[in-house]
């Protein structure tokens, strides 16, 4: 279960600049009953303020990135399979825990999944026409991270061409572009894990269709993916891939 809550007093402040995310899933050994879900509150802020955050807060946001990307098919089922992976690492490594920032050992697996779980809505046809557009402009978004993550850590950008560079390319505002090349510049590597995961979950899939063809089955291929738990997508992907090979050769001894 998900519990709402407004986030803490103590982290409001410096939450735009650092990945305090919404979802909190603390490590399987100390996992609580409920999970914390933390929202911004609109307490502290003035009527002027309150106006653009719930605007900014609309319908689609609320089921593209609270519903599907965190607490719903995207973090959250990620999470739940996670916890039952049979390696210690894939239980732990994407949950809320310091190997989940800081060593990035299951970021392209927690991100790839919770965006690949968006597109896959509107795969599915769940989404309306604009919410399909915000989605693409989400992954418009996820790409310009990318390439600002890839370029300030190799020092070809400043802070300030960063964020120059969000509001020129993904349409962020001028205090939400600072704020994300912020983040990104204490950071390195974890923008592009998004765009990056998302991309090698689309193209296993698409290979296993291939190799599988009419036996290939999208709600096993889920399951089989999300039960290795929190563990890089390209090692889940030889993992896969040899699975199949080997039951190919089987196959043919019989």
């Amino acid at each position: 279960p998900i519990q709402y809550a407004p986030r803490p007093k103590w982290a409001r402040a410096a939450a735009p600049y650092l990945y305090f995310l919404f979802y909190r899933a603390p490590a399987v050994w100390r996992r609580p009953p409920v999970h914390a879900y933390l929202l911004a509150p609109l307490d502290d802020l003035t009527p002027a303020e309150q106006e653009q955050q719930l605007r900014a807060t609309n319908d689609s946001v609320i089921k593209l990135n609270h519903v599907v990307h965190h607490g719903g098919v995207g973090h959250h089922v990620q999470n739940w399979h996670a916890y039952r992976a049979a390696s210690r690492i894939g239980q732990i490594a994407a949950v809320d825990t310091a190997s989940r920032i800081a060593l990035y050992c299951g970021g392209t697996m927690a991100e790839g999944w919770s965006c690949y779980a968006t597109r896959l809505m509107q795969e599915a046809g769940f989404l309306t026409p604009l919410e399909a557009y915000a989605e693409q402009l989400a992954r418009a978004r996820m790409a310009a991270r990318a390439v600002v993550d890839v370029r300030l850590h190799q020092g070809r950008m400043t802070l300030d061409e960063a964020s120059a560079y969000y509001v020129q390319h993904s349409g962020m505002s001028q205090s939400a572009s600072r704020a994300e090349a912020v983040k990104n510049s204490m950071f390195p590597g974890a923008a592009i894990i998004y765009l990056m995961g998302t991309d090698m979950i689309v193209d296993l899939r698409e290979e296993l269709k291939k190799r599988q063809g009419d036996a290939f089955a999208l709600g096993s291929f889920h399951d089989k993916f999300l039960a290795y738990g929190s563990i890089p997508v390209a090692l889940i992907r030889d993992a896969m891939l040899a699975e199949v090979s080997s039951e190919k050769e089987s196959s043919h001894v019989e």
